[in-house]
């Protein structure tokens, strides 16, 4: 099947979207999108040079220092995000199908997933209807008045393995706060942000609110240094994020980031599995292990160690790897060529370091062509193992042994990453308890679950700041305290 077998607007292959219009690109370089499937070029997109960054920021700068956004009214701005997203809702299906042409998503995941998107879009529509942003308080003198403001532009950066959905924990969240933003699509992943803009434009939302550019990464770094941009989001990789929490540090610009994990499910010792891990398996290698929150280190009482090896072996053989547009597919191929080399040095290290392989290891049989590599899990990794303390981002996943809870605990914190985890027991407030000695921003008990509502992001090298519910509303907001006097 091919890609592409819809038209594409004209505008998204030569243009971007600043201050309300399609503007063609003035440079001539260009991005080419390479199916992980055939190995093959499927589309060619322009890249933005260093003067349209510049104009994307001027808009959004102009249409927050003198245009009608951040002065609306809470409800004013409602209206606007409702027609946005029903706007983005009407292009889910397109959305799906990006996700697997671009990067090689399953296509089921995708049809299923996507809709986490359409509720962060609709939640945070929800939020402006409730949400205070001004109170009273008491002081000696009379009372103060606390005031949320937006804190500025925002520019707000998504990596390629889940466009849409993590841009859907920032676009309708910023402009809610009363920001106006930068949207800089990857450019493994270009479309989906101009997917958006097209929402947006159709919305009616007012110039200058929402710019899109696909930018390589130096014009990324200029967006990021720029003194027009206030506030930086951005979800990807640990040494780009550091880089961004450097440069806005040097001017105090404000950050969200959150920078990938090192998951561990804990099972404890009353833990059934046959439940727990119908329930874990599809989070420790979903996408080919291309999320940041899979769950990537089971962690097993060592009296069950051989028990939950076999069970998890069996659940994992299950897993059908296949064309991704194909609907019985569980698990396509890994992005790119660079991403399949560097899987395959992680495996290649677990062998080299003692680590005994369970079941995968290599590419998968019976393709000639595309990034397959097979589910692959690891016994006997040991914590100091390179397998079991880097993110690995492919099919990978080590089972480990424990004692006592307290080793579970220690096993589970002993890596540089706080993002994500779970517990699975039949006691749940036992399970709960133990989540909360995990140290992660997001865990779970007997099950997974995202939900936009709920806070996500991590600790340590995993980020700071977080996404969804009410927090990821005021991560776009500065609080102001004005001293009044008594009447």
């Amino acid at each position: 099947m091919s890609a592409f077998t819809v038209d594409l607007p004209d505008e998204f292959l030569n243009c971007f979207y600043i201050d309300g219009h399609w503007v063609p690109a003035a440079s001539a370089r260009r991005v080419s999108l390479v199916s992980p499937v055939s190995e093959e070029e499927v589309l060619s997109l322009l890249l933005a040079s260093g003067a349209e960054v510049e104009h994307a920021v001027a808009a959004a700068r102009a249409a927050f220092d003198t245009g009608p956004w951040p002065r609306m009214t809470a409800p004013e701005r409602a209206a606007y995000l409702r027609r946005f997203a029903d706007e983005v809702r009407g292009r889910l299906t397109l959305l799906a199908r990006l996700w697997t042409a671009q990067v090689g998503a399953p296509v089921r995941f995708a049809q299923g997933l996507i809709h986490a998107g359409e509720d962060r879009f609709d939640h945070f529509t929800e939020l402006l209807g409730g949400y205070a942003f001004g109170e009273r308080r008491p002081t000696r003198r009379g009372h103060a008045r606390v005031v949320r403001e937006p804190v500025g532009v925002a520019a707000l950066i998504a990596p390629w393995n889940a466009t849409f959905n993590i841009f859907a924990h920032k676009v309708p969240a910023a402009p809610a706060a009363g920001c106006t933003v930068i949207l800089k699509s990857p450019v493994e992943s270009p479309l989906d942000a101009l997917v958006i803009a097209e929402a947006a434009a159709a919305a009616g939302l007012p110039p200058g609110v929402l710019n899109v550019v696909t930018a390589g990464a130096r014009e990324s770094a200029e967006l990021v240094a720029s003194a027009g941009v206030d506030k930086i989001s951005f979800t990807g990789s640990v040494p780009t994020g550091l880089r961004i929490a450097e440069a806005a540090a040097r001017r105090m610009a404000r950050t969200t980031l959150e920078l990938g994990g090192k998951s561990a499910a804990i099972l404890l010792d009353d833990a059934d599995l046959s439940t727990a891990l119908c329930a874990l398996t599809p989070f420790t290698m979903p996408f080919s292990g291309q999320i940041c929150f899979a769950q990537t280190r089971i962690l097993a009482p060592l009296h069950r160690t051989a028990e939950v090896e076999e069970a998890y072996v069996s659940a994992v053989r299950r897993l059908w790897v296949g064309d991704p547009w194909d609907t019985a597919t569980d698990m396509g191929p890994v992005l790119d060529a660079r991403q399949y080399d560097r899987v395959l040095g992680y495996i290649e290290a677990g062998r080299a370091e003692g680590a005994r392989l369970l079941i995968g290891g290599g590419r998968s049989p019976g393709f000639d062509r595309g990034y397959y590599i097979e589910p692959t899990v690891f016994t006997q990794a040991a914590p100091e193992m390179t397998i079991a303390r880097e993110e690995i981002f492919g099919p990978v996943v080590t089972v480990q042994g424990y004692r006592d809870v307290d080793e579970a605990v220690r096993l589970a914190n002993d890596t540089d990453f706080g993002l994500s985890g779970s517990v699975f027991g039949a006691d749940v407030e036992r399970a709960f308890e133990v989540a909360l000695r995990v140290k992660a921003g997001h865990l779970a008990v007997n099950g997974f679950e995202i939900s936009a509502g709920v806070p996500f992001g991590g600790r340590k090298l995993s980020g700071q700041g977080r996404e969804g519910g009410p927090e990821g509303l005021e991560s776009f907001l500065e609080t102001k305290a004005v001293f009044m006097p008594t009447p």
